[in-house]
């Protein structure tokens, strides 16, 4: 006999004359099959899935097992229609916490229909999806027998903040649960599920070995579905704490790329995990750090990998201004010409004829189309002599300067305020660090010329104003020394 699931927390929910999913008392899930493309992409996905050879097995228990397509009698009385026979994750589970994360900062494939991607860049906006590289799409979480289950609205869910995300995924191991997301959490249970060789934290370490080489499929809008038993974890047992990937109606081939955008919305969430772990007062041993610090990759990158060969922005402001994405849009692969990949706004220097005697020229994206998607900004800075550059600071990129020509001292100012500082000559190269207020001044006899690279696209720029330096008869390099108190400068 089918029923509608008790445990689901996201997705459409059969009953009251909706169409939804049901479950059977064998353990087995059905599905609606959608009529559109979707429905038999999620289809060739399972059926490419279950016969690919290059999938290992360690990885095949992350995924539904597939039984194939039955028609049953659908649950919003339509009549017979065809439905995914899968895997009931739920099944033999007493009372399981269960939590929906949809992965990635992108839910839209880039070969999706305009109206769609604009649809999903509305939700992606309105929830933690873009800056975080996941969202939350519904959870319950068991309380007690006298209690029930806490299982907020999906809509409310999805709004969370990146600071209330974090606070539930505490939420969803504390042995005291509360409405309120302020109440401080014990995090109890957090070792069990969480830590552990065998818990969620291991599990999504596995999982992400895998997406860092897997060039096979890329996933959108796919979800991590989360699981536990809190009953057995209070009584000090296993309480089966285990990840399953769900939704592959928009799956497509990888091409030989590595889906970047699923890898970094899972690298994401362990990121949370491990430090919901580490700053419990359960902590784990140090047997499982070592083995995220080993496995783990950087979260202090430029910006994303590419995941086309070339990207072009397109500087058809008609055209651009038709969706809005972290960047811009890509020319039409048939319209990529040599030249966007060549830019000759350096060639020249710029207007000194200023307070400062300095000039920068900037070529970022949006003035040199190849740069796109490649997380590279370029500049070139020109100093006369006794000029300086304004402190500042590029809040996105780090910044590599080589000196073309002349002498010049270069510098930033660290978090302690403390001052590193280099005499350089030309020839040399030195390094601003992402975020730091960084300075030069020529101090040499002839015009300096600078070129820098950046590592973003869009690095962003932080100026202290001009008031800060008002013209008191000291030359540029007695402001800097005077305010940033720069002396003894080394060679």
């Amino acid at each position: 006999m089918l029923k509608v699931p008790d445990h689901q927390v996201a997705g459409h929910k059969a009953g009251n004359g909706n169409l939804g999913p049901l479950i059977d008392d064998l353990g087995r899930f059905y599905k609606p099959l959608q009529g559109n493309e979707r429905g038999s992409t999620e289809v060739a996905f399972y059926t490419s899935f279950s016969s690919n050879k290059r999938v290992p097995e360690k990885i095949r228990r992350f995924f539904p097992k597939f039984y194939g397509t039955q028609l049953i009698k659908a649950s919003d009385g339509s009549g017979m229609q065809p439905h995914l026979v899968l895997q009931d994750f739920n099944f033999g589970r007493v009372n399981p916490s269960v939590m929906d994360i949809k992965i990635g900062s992108r839910t839209w494939a880039p070969q999706s229909p305009e109206e769609y991607i604009e649809k999903c860049l509305r939700k992606d906006r309105a929830s933690t999806s873009l800056s975080l590289g996941f969202r939350l799409s519904g959870l319950q979480i068991y309380e007690s027998k006298e209690s029930g289950f806490f299982k907020p609205y999906k809509r409310w869910v999805k709004s969370l903040s990146a600071d209330e995300v974090k606070l539930l995924l505490k939420k969803f191991v504390c042995k005291k649960i509360s409405d309120a997301l302020d109440v401080k959490c014990d995090c109890d249970f957090a070792l069990a599920v969480y830590g552990g060789p065998t818990g969620i934290l291991s599990q999504l370490l596995e999982l992400k070995s895998w997406f860092e080489d897997q060039t096979i499929y890329h996933f959108y809008s796919c979800s991590i579905l989360m699981m536990f038993e809190k009953e057995l974890a209070s009584n000090g047992k296993n309480p089966r704490a285990e990840i399953k990937l769900i939704d592959f109606a928009h799956v497509y081939e990888g091409s030989g790329i590595i889906d970047h955008n699923f890898l970094g919305g899972l690298c994401s969430m362990i990121k949370f995990i491990y430090e919901i772990l580490t700053t419990s007062e359960d902590r784990p041993s140090d047997v499982y750090v070592e083995d995220f610090q080993k496995n783990q990759i950087s979260f202090a990158n430029g910006d994303g990998d590419n995941l086309f060969d070339t990207c072009p922005s397109e500087m058809d402001t008609t055209r651009r201004n038709a969706i809005f994405i972290n960047g811009y849009p890509c020319k039409n692969p048939s319209n990529i010409t040599a030249s966007d990949f060549k830019s000759s706004l350096l060639n020249e220097s710029g207007d000194t004829d200023n307070f400062y005697r300095s000039s920068m020229t900037m070529a970022t994206a949006l003035e040199f189309p190849g740069l796109n998607t490649l997380g590279l900004s370029t500049a070139r800075t020109d100093i006369e002599v006794d000029g300086m550059v304004m402190p500042h600071a590029h809040p996105r990129a780090s910044e590599m300067i080589f000196v073309r020509a002349g002498l010049l001292v270069a510098g930033f100012v660290d978090s302690n305020n403390q001052v590193f500082q280099k005499r350089l000559k030309e020839g040399d190269v030195f390094v601003f660090p992402k975020g730091l207020l960084h300075f030069c001044y020529n101090a040499g006899f002839e015009n300096a010329i600078v070129f820098s690279v950046l590592n973003s696209q869009n690095p962003g720029l932080a100026s202290i104003t001009g008031a800060m330096f008002v013209s008191d008869g000291l030359d540029a390099k007695e402001m800097v020394m005077k305010k940033l108190k720069i002396s003894g400068i080394s060679v």
